[in-house]
């Protein structure tokens, strides 16, 4: 549990995001879970770089730049949440969501989001 309540309550977001995705993956709506699985991502950063920073910034850019800071400061598992922050956005939202391209590992993408917000939770500190 983060300390932040703000934070927390995204990460809560994040995990029903997650969720969602699995359930649309199993219904065969491969291209909306995709977007849930980067919207879990994406609100898990936020809360992260909020927790961490104190500072709160929903859009998207700023979600990246505070974890780009994050990760050149603090290096180590920082830097594997940075670059699989990246990973989600390029695969989950860029292509599958906003490009209509489907890959075979889009299930096991959007299943692997709940590790990336275990990791994002316990570099938090929560």
């Amino acid at each position: 549990m983060l300390t932040n309540p703000d934070a927390e309550a995204m990460i809560q977001d994040a995990r029903e995001a997650q969720a969602a995705g699995e359930r649309l993956m199993a219904a065969g709506d491969w291209r909306d879970a995709a977007e849930k699985g980067w919207l879990a991502a994406r609100n898990a950063t936020a809360a992260v770089v909020l927790e961490v920073t104190g500072v709160d910034n929903s859009n998207t850019s700023g979600i990246a730049t505070g974890i780009r800071h994050l990760a050149h400061q603090r290096g180590g598992e920082w830097a594997l949440l940075r670059r699989d922050y990246g990973q989600i956005a390029q695969h989950l939202h860029s292509d599958a969501f906003y490009r209509g391209l489907y890959k075979a590992d889009i299930a096991n993408r959007v299943r692997s989001v709940a590790d990336y917000i275990a990791l994002a939770v316990e570099l938090a500190g929560g």
